[in-house]
């Protein structure tokens, strides 16, 4: 599985959850262990971000019907965020 499939999938169950946002270091720390566990495939934060910088760059999550709208973070603005949302 493509690291791209990966992040989508883990990008819909945010969607899904109570919490559906994140910011880079969340990005950055829970997708590799997610693509890990869930998915059995090993791949660095980088190639992670790369792919996702990619993602967002095409029209890949108008396809799979989800969204991302910007977010700040509350102490430091320099920090990306992102709420996920499902385009029903």
């Amino acid at each position: 599985m493509t690291a791209e499939k990966i992040i989508i999938k883990w990008l819909i169950g945010e969607a899904k959850s109570s919490d559906p946002w994140f910011y880079t270091y969340d990005f950055e720390q829970r997708v590799p262990v997610y693509g890990r566990l869930a998915h059995q495939k090993v791949h660095t934060a980088s190639t992670y971000s790369r792919a996702f910088r990619k993602i967002r760059e095409s029209n890949t999550l108008e396809r799979y019907g989800l969204k991302l709208e910007d977010i700040k973070h509350k102490d430091n603005k320099g920090i990306k965020g992102w709420k996920v949302i499902l385009d029903s």
